[in-house]
């Protein structure tokens, strides 16, 4: 079986379901289609709809990423014979090749989303095919719920089709209800997984422990195994560039490696390197990102080698943090990375962790919506006259903390109003094909003079980093007087447009990413350009003119990223919200106080890092100038100044919880004062010199009495009262040093009345007398038993101990020897002198002969 128009022969297993896909949109316009990787639904799918005539109009092919965008329609225009870019097309960020004609386009969701807000009715468009679905992406969802509302809104000649290698599919079978649901069988061979615990036996080898070795030499143990084991190509998956660069060196430094062409494969991967890895000749390693775990079809691989790991993008709507994390990935991906071995004969697989753990881990992975920033598409919801977030047509639910953050944000920008209704600014950022954030950014910069700066600060956001990581070349390019460092981004820019017209030798040399350069351009030409249609007053870029201009645009986007140093000697700053954060050692913020961060990430790896970067410096007085304030605030009080032991007299100016200005000065309130003193004796951090053990004791006296006669109505001595006490004794102070010698049993006296203090001598008495005529000190520890302690001889002739409390509350006797340890601790005397003393006294009478011994 073949399609119809392919000059190159196919047979996928797809085809045998043509006839029920025909079947299905002809009778519905719902498909949920459910076929693994390398089944040919991806290349096949749009075709049948096309040749099949069940589309009038054009088909689009939703895919998640721009690399499987473009090598999907090229190689589809190949099956068909076609010119890439008339028939068959692609559209991505910065790069397209379709015409009117085009009947079948590949394209992300991103630019799909952008479509339907420039079209909402999508005209010209007969039936939306999403590819890959599992992998949940925010933007697929929302356009998949905006397409399912154009059918229900009337235009039931649009066909859908959902598509996905692996997908829990009855939730989704119930969200696009009613739909057709088909499955096709894969044609694939068998994938002989091995694990790797912690511990394993490589092969020739000595026992190896792989617990504390890096993911990429673990890779490398591996590949040299599997070398060995198969005459195919072989796939790494690692989590992001960091660690395909590590295994690429292993990997091109081993001696067992010759003859194997060693190839990255990640999405930022220049055209022309992404080609080579793909469809380059001769014996391959490729070590990959995720990219390769869909969509992209890597014909003669026979071995994979799997980290288990993926870099994912998280926000932390608590913190308002987007994380960049290593994550584990889900079973459902494992089994899709393992697949890509068994596509053309029999695999292996090495997972390079162990068979326990893969148990425990997700089925499926997370959707996107539920762990990405949804301000911008709330937005675009917004601006759809979505009123309610939570009634919206969600296949998933953001979380309500994410959704009442990201409103928040909106708010801030003045995107939307009190009641949370699109406002007129908002209305103009959705014009603007770029976060909310940065399209206010444009907006303010407008009423400062300095729109050209704002755009080049957004398109730089946009694209992928002029710089290249792990470098110093930013320092480089900044000049004496910054206060942005988009300042030395546009010189670098600069640089690379004029100088050396994207030479990538020559950019690497310089610590710059020609790509990165090359995507900027067009960014912020694509700015430009929106600017210039709105009607924007656009001038030539001139940092070092509008620097000044730009950091005061710059505080209302980013009013919520204002952060402070924590000192002149350290990077460590804190951030609004009580967050904190390390700036970038290369940034100009470095010798400021205050400063917004462009770029606010959380980075896991061996350790988790908030880093600041992309920062621009305010300035503080102008900041305490800004009318629009409402988050600045004064305050007067009288603080504890831990250096000197005292309190003094703050004034403090704040924005939101961040500290911009204070000065010590005047005198505290003084029962203030007292209180702060106080605080700092509770928590043990001042001593008192004569709090001592007959304090304590008076207090246990006090607590215990209570306890055992509740009749009486003593007051007791709770951690409410101490505080009270420790504030007594503070009044009139303002310093450590004229608390620390206060005595406290004067203070402590007036607590009772004299009645309470003739109660309290009577019923929990300081010393009782004994049968024989001695006095014994009594001893009280708050919820302990009281007691007294005598050496035996003073306790010859005592047969029984007195009582306490009115008789309620029998007395403890430590029964000490010559040498003043108890012997024996007992409420029975009488016991005691039965049987106790008559071994004591064998013990201890030879050892002591001067000592009475009756």
């Amino acid at each position: 079986m073949s399609c119809a128009r392919c000059d190159v022969a196919v047979d996928l297993p797809v085809l045998e379901i043509k006839s029920e896909l025909e079947s299905s949109l002809r009778s519905g316009n719902r498909v949920l289609l459910k076929a693994p990787t390398g089944s040919g639904k991806s290349t096949c799918v749009p075709q049948m709809i096309l040749d099949s005539q069940l589309a009038e109009g054009m088909i689009l092919v939703v895919q998640p990423r721009r690399i499987a965008a473009r090598m999907l329609a090229t190689w589809v225009a190949k099956l068909r014979g076609v010119k890439l870019g008339e028939e068959v097309g692609y559209a991505v960020r910065f790069d397209s090749k379709y015409n009117k004609q085009t009947k079948i386009l590949f394209l992300t969701d991103g630019l799909l989303q952008r479509m339907l807000q420039d079209d909402p009715d999508l005209a010209g468009v007969a039936c939306v095919v999403f590819d890959e679905f599992h992998e949940r992406r925010l933007a697929s969802d929302l356009c998949l719920a905006r397409c399912l509302d154009l059918q229900d809104g009337g235009n039931n000649h649009l066909k859908l089709v959902v598509m996905s290698a692996t997908l829990e599919q009855s939730g989704l079978a119930q969200y696009l209800s009613p739909c057709a649901s088909l499955e096709a069988m894969g044609r694939s061979y068998p994938v002989d997984i091995h694990y790797r615990s912690a511990a394993y036996q490589p092969a020739g080898g000595a026992r190896e422990v792989a617990r504390n070795k890096p993911v990429w030499e673990q890779a490398a143990d591996a590949a040299k195994e599997l070398v060995a084991q198969t005459d195919g190509h072989l796939l790494v998956f690692m989590p992001g560039g960091y660690e395909i660069r590590k295994t690429i060196t292993l990997l091109e430094n081993a001696s067992w490696a010759k003859g194997y062409h060693v190839y990255p494969l990640y999405s930022n991967l220049p055209i022309d390197q992404q080609e080579l890895a793909i469809h380059g000749s001769g014996k391959k390693i490729i070590v990959s990102t995720n990219v390769a775990e869909t969509s992209l079809t890597i014909e003669g691989i026979t071995a994979v080698i799997d980290s288990g790991l993926a870099r994912i993008a998280v926000y932390d709507s608590t913190r308002g943090l987007d994380s960049l994390l290593i994550r584990k990935i889900s079973k459902a991906s494992a089994d899709q990375r393992a697949g890509r071995a068994g596509r053309t004969a029999p695999g292996l697989c090495v997972r390079l962790w162990s068979q326990a753990e893969h148990a425990k881990r997700d089925d499926f992975d997370s959707p996107e919506v539920q762990r990405m920033d949804i301000t911008e598409a709330l937005l675009g919801l917004k601006s759809q006259g979505v009123d309610e977030i939570a009634d919206y047509r969600w296949l998933d639910a953001p979380k309500e903390e994410t959704v009442s953050k990201s409103l928040a944000l909106l708010h801030q920008l003045g995107a939307i109003d009190e009641l949370e209704m699109l406002t007129e600014d908002g209305s103009w950022m959705m014009r603007m094909p770029i976060h909310p954030r940065y399209a206010c950014l444009i907006l303010s910069a407008a009423q400062h003079g300095c729109v050209a700066e704002a755009a080049f600060v957004a398109a730089a956001e946009q694209a992928e980093s002029l710089f290249l990581p792990q470098g110093d070349a930013l320092e480089s390019f900044t000049y004496d007087g910054d206060v942005s460092d988009f300042a030395a981004y546009w010189r670098a820019f600069q640089w690379t447009q004029n100088q050396n017209r994207l030479n990538p030798s020559a950019c690497r040399n310089k610590g710059l990413s020609a790509r990165g350069a090359r995507e900027l351009g067009q960014s912020f030409r694509q700015l430009e350009q929106m600017c210039r249609r709105l009607n924007l007053p656009w001038k030539k870029v001139n940092f070092d003119e509008n620097q000044f201009s730009l950091a005061s645009a710059m505080f209302v986007p980013f009013a919520d990223r204002l952060g402070q140093k924590m000192g002149s000697s350290t990077l460590a700053c804190r951030l609004v919200g009580g967050r904190r954060g390390q700036l970038d050692k290369q940034s100009v913020a470095r010798g400021g106080e205050l400063f917004v961060a462009a770029e606010v990430t959380e980075v896991g790896g061996k350790d988790i890092t908030v880093h600041l970067k992309r920062c621009t410096v305010i300035d503080k007085q102008e900041l305490i100038g800004r009318a629009d304030q409402v988050h600045l605030s004064e305050l007067n009080e009288a603080i504890y100044d831990e250096q000197v032991r005292r309190v003094v007299q703050r004034h403090e100016l704040r924005w939101r919880d961040i500290v911009i200005d204070s000065k010590v000065g005047g005198e505290p309130d003084a029962e203030r004062a007292a209180e702060l003193l106080a605080e700092r004796v509770a928590s043990g951090e001042l001593v008192l010199k004569f709090w001592d053990r007959d304090v304590d004791r008076w207090i246990a006296r006090v607590v215990n009495l209570s306890e055992w006669m509740p009749e009486l109505e003593m007051p007791g001595f709770s951690s409410a009262d101490r505080e009270v006490l420790f504030t007594e004794l503070c009044l009139g102070a303002k310093s450590y040093k004229e608390i620390k010698s206060r005595k406290v049993m004067p203070v402590l006296r007036q607590w009772l009345s004299p009645a309470q203090h003739e109660v309290l001598a009577a019923y929990a008495p300081e010393q009782v007398v004994l049968a024989n005529g001695r006095k014994a000190k009594v001893y009280y520890a708050e919820g302990k038993e009281p007691w007294i302690a005598l050496r035996l001889q003073h306790l010859y002739d005592v047969d029984s101990l007195p009582q306490i409390a009115g008789g309620n509350v029998d007395l403890l006797v430590h029964i000490l020897a010559p040498n003043q340890r108890p012997w024996q601790i007992t409420k029975d005397l009488a016991g005691f002198w039965k049987t106790g003393y008559p071994q004591m006294k064998k013990d201890l009478a030879g050892r002591y002969p001067r000592h009475e011994w009756r």
